[in-house]
């Protein structure tokens, strides 16, 4: 009778590595829900490109940490190129590289030695973080209480087994104490963490420092998460707590195995066995999100949560009047966080798949370091060498095509979005790093760029991914519109989606190591010919079109849009899909400012936002209030809106909190030069012992008096409101914020003032 074996299915939650131990550390779920330990042997490896093959080999096989050195045939842009391989034992791979440079004198390049260690392992072992894979182990013992596996082979990807497992998420945020600037772990206490968890719902630690310290940690410990969620975590929470933790003769210890979390590549914070996820790396790559803050980025996904905000600079004060208030407050974030990662895991577990990066980095990593770890993947399958990071002189090019918007406010706006144009445009043209050829047959229209046609490395790589989520759309619509099945594939789509449409702007970014200025070009050009035949066929539809942005065309609503669209899929062989209908939508003369009313009742603006931080937030309030008014109901309404604010201040009844201006810091306060007016009250309280470093921000009000502006600021707390200048915000803030939106219709500062005089009122 023939036995058969079936070989133990692992979801891989993370993968890290010790380079000087040649051990790489692989964290995975079972399909019955146990954590384990993969350990696997692994020894990384670089190459080098010689001018003496022969003297080179015979040199860097006495150098130590040295394993093994061979002669093999690789491509490197395109191009067959011989090179010697050196893979390393128990060192740094970039000490060998380091000494190979001292010790050969006939090296031409060197390639892969600023690849890491654990990124090495993903691209050839083919273990996918956020995949489902079989594994052949075998059973090496416990770590700390942990199943401890040896690998001894990878036996496949089950890309066809979607749904991940049901893990354990820990929600947390924290509250620090200080009554003189940010806080600072070296004096400001911890004074309270809440958590959420699924299993638990809400929980607080409040009371003695040490004390709400360890019973975090032990309840942590107990609750064994994989996934910690915070919001700011990276930057702020996590290093206070480690930091603050040690001052007070703790170890702030949160991960499965001994040790504190360490600081890693992008800013992230790497808790060990754990993913550690910061929800303010999305909100940053979310244009729409103004602020940056938790509450708003709740808005935005349209949750439900109530927030009783409290300002950082207000929580020592309130803490020692109303804790009860301030803890509420902090459960109100914790929620927060713990149900927009519920939006948003799928879509985060997807783009880690897709990347080859743990969760937790491809959160932390930018677009472009995203794109590259996929190409760089899709490099080592095909033999193609990772080209070394190096610096360049960014040369800039012409951009995508703007059409003047029509000012005004125009009624049921319909945006098409070309975005996917470009991955098409690629292949079409065959347009790629190693296909730039003078001689090639494929020509651009308007440039003096051609290419082979051999089938270039980018075209190949957006193939892929083109064809991947038509094989996700077919899927879809073969499920039921509720099954968890389908909420994966489509987050997995959307994923696909973003790095497919990042591709060309990435070979245009300085830091990529596949750099190429021309494709980013030649690129560039195309999507501004297929915009400008899009527009020349929409006019000889007799469509009326408003604005042109880039990659977007915003038409009049009308059923001869179909038609539009039907003929850029067939003529030009593109997709285009209408991306959102504006109910009503305003434009300025300007490019790129504009405000729309969604449907949902949403309003998105774009490039009009008083946003930077010389803007108090009484003039956001306004401006924002004075485009709503006119989306809803029109210019008057706006007007009306903004006369209201004028008067308010004119009549002082505008909360302090709302003429603070807040500005950051951002170097230490003897590096400026120029006098400005948060520089000046950053030094008026340090001489009062206050704690202010770069990255603080600094908050001030207006008074009255004479001379120039920064001269006449206080810190906030310290400002009454009979020495606020009133006046100052009428022509400095509110009026210049409302008449940016409002002098599209012809309205002027009087319409706006009352007939007293202004400078007569405040004498």
């Amino acid at each position: 009778m023939q036995l058969t074996f079936i070989m133990p299915m692992y979801w891989i939650l993370d993968v890290s590595g010790e380079e000087e131990y040649n051990e790489v550390e692989v964290w995975a779920v079972s399909e019955e829900g146990e954590r384990v330990i993969i350990k696997d042997e692994f020894y990384p490896e670089f190459f080098i490109r010689s001018g003496n093959f022969e003297e080179d080999v015979k040199i860097i096989r006495t150098l130590k940490g040295v394993k093994d050195v061979e002669v093999v045939e690789r491509t490197f842009r395109g191009r067959p190129v011989k090179l010697i391989r050196v893979t390393t034992a128990n060192v740094r791979l970039e000490d060998v590289a380091d000494e190979v440079r001292k010790k050969c004198n006939h090296i031409l390049d060197v390639f892969q030695d600023d690849v890491r260690f654990s990124n090495q392992y993903v691209f050839k072992k083919n273990i996918i973080p956020s995949s489902w894979t079989l594994l052949d182990t075998e059973k090496a013992g416990y770590l700390n209480g942990y199943n401890l596996l040896k690998l001894n082979r990878l036996c496949s990807i089950e890309f066809e087994k979607t749904v991940f497992p049901e893990l354990r998420v820990l929600a947390f945020d924290a509250f620090f104490y200080s009554l003189k600037g940010s806080p600072d772990p070296e004096h400001s206490p911890i004074i309270s963490i809440s958590v959420m968890t699924s299993e638990n719902g809400l929980m607080n630690f409040s009371g003695d420092e040490k004390t709400l310290i360890k019973s975090f940690l032990d309840f942590v410990k107990k609750f064994d998460p994989d996934v910690i969620v915070g919001f700011n975590s990276n930057r702020k929470i996590i290093p206070f707590l480690v930091e603050r933790s040690r001052k007070l003769g703790l170890t702030f210890n949160i991960g499965r195995l001994d040790g504190e979390p360490r600081g890693s590549v992008y800013g992230h914070q790497s808790i060990r066995g754990r993913l550690n996820i910061d929800l303010y790396d999305l909100v940053e790559e979310s244009p729409e999100i103004k602020l940056e803050t938790l509450e708003e980025f709740s808005q935005f996904m349209n949750l439900p949560i109530k927030y009783d905000t409290i300002e950082e600079y207000e929580l020592a004060e309130l803490w020692s009047k109303d804790k009860t208030r301030v803890i509420e407050y902090l459960g109100q974030r914790v929620k927060g966080i713990f149900e927009i990662y519920k939006l948003v895991d799928e879509y985060i577990f997807s783009l880690s798949q897709l990347t080859c990066m743990p969760s937790d980095y491809v959160m932390a990593a930018s677009t472009g370091f995203r794109v590259e770890n996929y190409l760089s993947k899709l490099a080592v399958e095909r033999g193609e060498v990772i080209p070394s990071r190096k610096e360049v002189v960014h040369i800039s090019y012409p951009g995508g095509i703007v059409r003047s918007p029509t000012p005004g406010l125009h009624k049921n706006i319909v945006v098409l979005d070309f975005r996917s144009m470009y991955p098409s445009l690629m292949i079409k043209y065959n347009i790629s790093f190693d296909t730039i050829d003078p001689e090639g047959p494929i020509s651009i229209p308007n440039s003096t760029i051609r290419f082979s046609e051999r089938e270039g490395f980018l075209p190949h790589a957006l193939k892929r991914l083109l064809e991947e989520r038509k094989r996700i759309r077919e899927r879809l619509n073969m499920l039921p519109r509720d099954s968890p099945e389908r909420i994966v594939l489509d987050a997995r789509q959307k994923a696909v989606k973003v790095i497919s449409n990042a591709i060309y702007g990435y070979t245009g970014w300085a830091g990529a190591r596949w750099y190429t200025r021309e494709i980013a070009e030649v690129t560039a050009a195309l999507g501004r010919e297929t915009i400008l035949k899009a527009m020349g066929k929409a006019e000889e539809l007799k469509l009326k079109i408003v604005y042109g942005d880039t990659d977007s065309i915003f038409i009049k609503e009308d059923d001869r849009i179909k038609e539009l669209v039907n003929w850029i899929e067939d003529v030009l062989g593109l997709e285009v899909k209408v991306d959102k209908v504006y109910r009503t939508v305003l434009f300025t003369e300007a490019k790129k400012k504009y405000a729309g009313l969604k449907d949902d009742g949403f309003i998105e603006i774009v490039g009009l936002e008083a946003i930077r931080g010389d803007w108090s937030e009484v003039a956001k309030i306004a401006q924002r209030e004075v485009v709503e008014a006119i989306l809803k109901m029109g210019v008057d309404e706006g007007v009306r809106v903004a006369r209201k604010h004028i008067d308010n201040l004119l009549n002082q009844r505008v909360p302090l909190k709302q003429l603070i201006i807040w500005k950051q810091i951002t170097k230490s306060i003897e590096e400026y030069e120029a006098t400005a007016p948060h520089v000046e009250v950053a030094k008026k309280l340090i001489e009062e012992g206050w704690r202010i470093k770069p990255g603080d921000k600094v908050g001030y009000i207006i008074v009255k008096g004479a001379g120039r502006l920064y001269t006449r600021v206080k810190p906030y707390f310290k400002v009454e409101s009979d020495e606020i200048d009133w006046n100052y915000y009428i022509e400095k803030q509110v009026l210049p914020v409302c008449l940016r939106i409002l002098e599209v219709f012809g309205i002027k500062e009087s319409d706006l003032k009352p007939s007293k005089d202004l400078t007569a009122f405040f004498q």
